[in-house]
C-alpha cells in the first residue's frame, strides 16, 4: 500500500485524482488530508517523537487501519506534498529552518517518507499560459503576493482557459487522453524548470537525482528567497511523476 499525505483537503486531492487513476491504477493507495501546513506537521512530529503515523489524522480521514499491525509495516512507500508558504506568520527564516530539517528527514519514500514541496503553493500547477509554455521557466511569485493572499487569484487569472480550476487534469471535465498529454507537458516544463533552478539549464537533466527536493530548496533560497523575497514558481506533482515513473 502507498500512502499519500496532502496538506490541503480540496486542491491536492483534486490534482492527485487523475494521477492515481492514470498512472497508479494497479496500486493500493491510502490518502490522508492533513488540512494544516508544514510547520503544524513539524510541531506534531516533534510532539510524537518523529513518528509520522502517530502524527497523521487517519481517523479524521475515515481511514481504519488494522490494530494488530505496526503502521510502518503497512505502507511500502510514503509521499508527502506540502506548500512552501514562505509568507507564514512564523517568519520565512523559521519556515526555512523547518523545511531544511524536514527535507533531510523525509528523503526516502521507502523509509521515513519523501517530502515534495510546491512553490509557493499547489496553485502553481495551473500557472501556465498554454501547454507547453515556453516562458514557464521565467515565472516567479513574491512573498508579498502570498502574504496578501493574492497568489491563488493571480494563478487562476493567469491560467489559460482549460487550466482554470485545474480542468486540464480533471477526468470529469477533460477526456482521458488529453489529461494524460497535459500531465506529460506539465512534467516536462516543471522538470526542466527545476533543472534550470539547480544548474542554469532549462532542460531535462541527465540524472534524476540532480533535481532532488533538497537541491531545489537550496536553489530557491540562494537565487530568489534570500535575495529578492520571491520564489520561482514550481509544482511538485509533475516532478513526482518524473521521479516515480520509469
Amino acid at each position: 500500500m502507498i500512502l499519500f499525505v496532502f496538506e490541503g483537503g480540496k486542491a491536492e486531492p483534486t490534482v492527485f485524482d487523475s494521477i492515481g487513476k492514470l498512472f497508479l491504477p494497479n496500486e493500493e493507495l491510502c490518502v490522508v488530508k492533513c488540512r494544516h501546513d508544514l510547520p503544524t506537521l513539524y510541531s506534531n512530529l516533534r510532539a510524537n517523537g518523529y513518528d509520522l503515523f502517530r502524527s497523521l489524522p487517519f481517523e479524521d480521514n475515515g481511514v481504519i487501519l488494522p490494530k494488530d499491525k505496526r503502521l510502518d509495516t503497512l505502507f511500502s512507500q510514503v509521499f508527502l506534498f506540502f506548500d512552501y508558504d514562505f509568507q507564514n506568520r512564523i517568519g520565512t527564516q523559521k519556515v526555512n529552518n523547518i523545511l531544511d530539517e524536514m527535507l533531510d528527514f523525509f528523503d526516502d519514500e521507502t523509509e521515513n517518507g519523501k517530502l515534495y514541496i510546491n512553490y509557493p503553493m499547489i496553485e502553481s500547477l495551473k500557472y501556465t499560459k498554454e501547454i507547453p509554455d515556453a516562458d514557464y521557466w521565467k515565472y516567479v511569485a513574491t512573498r508579498d503576493e502570498c502574504a496578501k493572499h493574492l497568489f491563488k487569484g493571480k494563478a487562476e487569472r493567469f491560467a489559460y482557459a482549460q487550466a482554470k480550476a485545474f480542468r486540464f487534469i480533471d477526468l470529469d471535465k477533460t477526456d482521458k487522453e488529453t489529461v494524460k498529454n497535459n500531465w506529460e507537458s506539465l512534467k516536462i516544463q516543471n522538470v526542466c524548470k527545476a533543472h534550470y533552478l539547480v544548474s542554469g539549464c532549462n532542460t531535462i537533466p541527465s540524472e534524476k537525482s540532480t533535481i532532488n527536493q533538497k537541491s531545489i530548496f537550496e536553489a530557491q533560497k540562494d537565487k530568489y528567497v534570500n535575495t529578492d523575497e520571491m520564489v520561482s514558481i514550481l509544482n511538485s506533482f509533475p516532478i513526482f511523476l518524473y521521479d516515480y515513473l520509469k
